[in-house]
């Protein structure tokens, strides 16, 4: 059986079927890299957010211990106890004077 092709069909559907897949590829393309959820773009964003809010929890780390370090001292170090007190409430002991100088 002899088959004929008809020249003309052929290379419109040739260009047809490559426009299609260009057209297609520049789709996904352009999907992966900006419009989906798990696009390039969004995972730039979500690294960098993650790196920050990893920065920001070893800030607050670091502000942990030293309130932990705190209340440690103020619930065991009576020489501690009496410098906030005496720095933060002005208390003095009994019999103690205090001199206030003006400028």
């Amino acid at each position: 059986m002899k088959m004929f092709k008809n020249k003309g069909l052929d290379k419109g559907v040739t260009i047809f079927v490559k426009v299609s897949t260009i057209v297609l590829c520049v789709y996904f393309l352009l999907n992966i890299f900006f419009l989906d959820t798990f696009s390039v773009a969004s995972y730039f964003s979500q690294k960098k957010e993650l790196s920050r809010l990893t920065v920001s929890n070893r800030n607050i780390a670091e502000q942990n211990r030293q309130l932990e370090h705190e209340i440690d001292l103020l619930r065991n170090d009576p020489f501690y106890i009496e410098s906030v007190a005496r720095r933060n409430f002005s208390m003095v002991k009994e019999g103690e004077t205090i001199f206030i100088f003006r400028r």
